[in-house]
């Protein structure tokens, strides 16, 4: 008597994710008669036969174990077909063989299996567990003398003996495998979602590559994680070394291995991947590509990686829980097996997984050797994250954790620690080409870079240019993309501060990777204070030629990144240009309070010159803008102090002076700029002070020397591609470029365009009853304190309405509202 539930097709969960693809090959026209599905324990190979079968009739199922003799294997398989799948009369007066003299048994079997149409399958699930001779020989000659209407589909946790390398050269059995059983991410999220989680794409992913798609491993994450924290919390910490995930790896899979394999797997447990010629050296066996090779083939446990490396992969769940049992059990073993692999890789000049290993042993004399030959190409390659993990290993009180044993490990630790200070950059390069050690391509590209730093901070603006290019092209041609990064940005700093902001945007966006067809992912050095600082360049080129709304985006990228990624004043120049961005598209009561907000929180921290001078010319327009000059002051304060920005300065009190339309003053103040005896930090300011005598000769009605001032702007501005002053000009700056017609250059063009734009009034714009009556009191020279008293409203509310006026009627200041209301009959 055969228990029913041996023969019965096991019950599938209504949460079982469906995967009716998987046997897509075995059910296709022509298929082989003969399936195997092959993989380790928790692999879901039950539940995915059990699921397709429940589909497909007629279908047998037979469970197969331990128990099982000859007698009883065929008795189990007889009642199958007999009670499940219909099996007609000539099945069902055969009798099972009594003994192995029962030779003509197999042969009765075949006859009667011979016509069915459509065949039968035979499902024979668990053959690994017959351990009896007589039935597995039984099972071999099934396989073999299978008949024609029968089709066969075997589940063994290993390739089960029954001469498969002789099917499969003839075409005569079709696979399924581990690698196929695995989960895919799309499989994953259902998964989850079914147990009722709510994971993002990246913790999907990060789940399905770290169980494998092992769905065992998959199963117990789902249960652990019900009970975490956050997914992302569980994600850092999941491992094979989880309670649950050990007991099942140890009950289910370490303990059918023989001694021998686990010990093989225990050692080489410490490296992912696991070249086959570094196994020969872990585990000291000449065979150990045949153990891997073998180990794929008969259990899944081992994969064998694309390429021809003979590269394998263990389970990552299994390598985990064996690297953390001998890391706790074996301590002194694990430090000599990683000192081994890190002297492997270092001798295959794979300085990563070299590090990698030298970090986890505990020899600092060859962590140091390897940061001593590694650290400056990985920092200039920018393999960051296994550069400072590396240096946070090595012994000491030194920051990051050790001291640098070299001038070439000191350099690379600044260089992926992100030093601010270009001068002690400059010095530490000048150590490392004094010491000589690094290797050709290294020397030549900090040579280059040395030398282009040495030209910055000499103020040879166009040797650093120069020189850095060459920089650059060796960075390129060898691969140093952190180095290329640098190089970039620093040569878009020189064209910022040049003003030529076409180069300035190019170089910067170069270093961010906007030059790519298409996006790519954040590269390891991120987030990096290089790359802070090309978002700064890029937010300012785009800036000063008049495309707020590319500005403004890449200052949020950068702020996106975390706080204490971003040095204090670069996170100012980013709040700075961001602010600026918002007042030029249409919103200055909101960009100038993050500009001031940005320098309230800097208070007292040290800024350099340029950068306190654009920050005052920045704040101090957006104030103009808004209507109260008394406010302007307070960004202008800390420039009065410093010698190097008279010209600046200069700049601030003209634009008051005409706000005020004082144009005798206004002009006295810019008259050393505009002739050329007063020579400014920033380039653009020279462009805004010929506007500011533009705009002082158009009021005085001197139409041709407005022009001329006009016509000498344009030509300054032009190679710069220098907008923005021309777009912040007042209307009477607007009038000449109406009229500026001569030869009709494609860069005036541009300027009358973007002039037009930002005054255009909004389209149907019609005044409230509020705004009317505010804009009422702007002829009279009340403050907004003042009006906001009158109307018994707030000050800030006062603005709001001010500037809400301003881009109704199309005009930038308090004096052109007044002028255009007038001329439409509002006042």
């Amino acid at each position: 008597m055969i228990p029913r539930g041996k023969t019965t097709v096991p019950g599938v969960p209504p949460d079982v994710v469906a995967r009716p693809e998987l046997f897509a090959g075995f059910d296709a026209a022509g298929a082989p008669g003969v399936g195997l599905v092959s993989a380790p324990a928790g692999y879901g190979k039950t539940l995915a036969l059990a699921g397709w079968a429940a589909g497909h009739a007629p279908t047998a199922w037979v469970s197969l174990d331990r128990h099982d003799d000859a007698h009883l294997l065929w008795s189990a398989i007889l009642a199958a077909l007999v009670r499940d799948a219909g099996a007609g009369a000539e099945v069902r007066e055969l009798a099972p063989p009594r003994g192995a003299d029962d030779r003509d048994f197999l042969a009765r079997f075949c006859a009667a299996l011979d016509v069915p149409d459509p065949p039968i399958t035979l499902v024979l699930d668990d053959v690994h567990e017959v351990g009896d001779a007589a039935a597995m020989g039984e099972l071999r000659s099934l396989v073999l003398y299978r008949p024609r209407g029968l089709r066969l589909l075997l589940s063994s946790r290993f390739d089960p003996p029954l001469s498969l390398p002789r099917l499969r050269l003839e075409g005569r059995l079709w696979d399924l495998r581990a690698d196929r059983l695995a989960f895919s991410p799309a499989e994953t999220a259902v998964l989850t979602e079914r147990a009722g989680l709510t994971l993002s794409a990246d913790e999907t992913r990060r789940l399905q590559r770290r169980t494998g798609g092992w769905a065992a491993g998959l199963r117990l994450a789902v249960q652990a994680m019900r009970n975490a924290e956050s997914p992302e919390a569980f994600l850092a910490a999941f491992s094979g070394d989880d309670r649950s995930v050990a007991d099942y790896l140890v009950g289910e899979v370490l303990d059918t291995l023989p001694a021998p394999t686990r010990e093989f797997l225990t050692v080489a447990s410490i490296t992912d991947p696991l070249p086959g010629a570094l196994a020969v050296e872990l585990t000291g066996r000449e065979d150990a590509v045949e153990v891997l090779e073998r180990l794929e083939r008969e259990t899944s446990l081992v994969e064998e990686l694309a390429g021809d490396q003979h590269e394998h992969r263990i389970l990552e769940l299994l390598r985990t829980y064996l690297d953390a049992e001998l890391h706790r059990r074996r301590p002194v073993l694990a430090a000599e097996l990683h000192g081994r692999a890190a002297r492997w890789w270092a001798g295959r000049d794979v300085p990563v997984a070299a590090l990698g290993h030298a970090g986890r042993g505990s020899d600092p004399a060859l962590l140091a050797e390897l940061l001593d030959r590694f650290a400056l190409r990985l920092a200039l390659t920018g393999n960051h994250p296994p550069l400072r993990r590396a240096l946070a290993s090595t012994p000491g009180d030194g920051p990051p954790g050790g001291t640098p044993t070299s001038a070439a490990t000191a350099l690379g630790a600044a260089l992926v620690l992100d030093a601010e200070d270009l001068r002690a950059l400059g010095a530490a390069v000048a150590d490392v080409l004094t010491a000589g050690s690094p290797d050709a391509p290294v020397l030549a590209v900090l040579d280059a870079l040395g030398r282009g730093l040495g030209d910055l901070l000499t103020d040879d603006l166009d040797g650093a240019r120069d020189v850095l290019e060459e920089a650059r092209a060796i960075a390129d041609r060898h691969g140093f993309d952190f180095a290329a990064v640098q190089c970039r940005t620093l040569l878009a700093y020189v064209a910022a501060v040049q003003g030529d902001h076409v180069a300035a945007r190019t170089h910067s966006g170069e270093a961010l990777g906007e030059d790519a067809v298409a996006p790519a992912p954040r590269p390891p050095w991120e987030p990096s204070a290089w790359v802070t600082l090309a978002h700064v360049l890029h937010a300012y080129a785009a800036l000063q030629q008049a495309d707020p709304e590319t500005a403004r985006s890449a200052t949020e990228a950068a702020l996106s990144r975390p706080d204490e990624t971003v040095p204090p004043t670069l996170r100012f120049a980013l709040r700075v240009l961001g602010g600026a961005a918002r007042a030029d598209a249409g919103e200055p009561a909101d960009g100038l309070a993050e500009i001031r907000r940005a320098r309230t929180e800097l208070a007292g921290h040290p800024l350099p010159a340029r950068l306190e001078a654009l920050a005052a010319l920045l704040e101090h327009r957006a104030a103009l803008r808004l209507g109260h000059p008394a406010g302007t002051l307070d960004g202008a304060s800390g420039l009065a102090a410093r010698d190097d920005t008279s010209a600046e300065v200069a700049l601030l009190a003209a634009w008051t002076e005409l706000d005020r339309d004082r144009t005798g003053a206004a002009s006295a103040r810019v008259a050393g700029i505009v002739a050329g005896t007063q020579v400014p930090l920033l380039p653009h300011v020279v462009v805004e002070a010929q506007l500011v005598q533009a705009t002082v000769d158009a009021r005085a009605a001197d139409v041709a020397a407005a022009r001329r001032c006009l016509r000498t702007a344009l030509a300054t501005a032009g190679p710069l591609d220098l907008l923005r002053p021309f777009v912040q000009a007042g209307e009477e700056v607007g009038a000449l470029l109406a009229e500026h017609q001569e030869g009709d250059e494609p860069f005036a063009a541009r300027v009358r365009a973007a002039h037009r734009t930002a005054g255009e009034p909004l389209a149907n714009a019609r005044l409230t009853d509020r705004e009317l009556a505010v804009l009422e009191l702007l002829p009279s020279l009340m403050s907004s304190d003042d009006i906001a008293a009158a109307l018994s409203v707030s000050r800030s509310t006062v603005k709001t309405h001010v500037q809400t006026i301003y881009t109704k009627l199309g005009v930038q200041s308090r004096r052109s509202a007044v002028q255009t209301a007038q001329a439409r009959g509002l006042l």
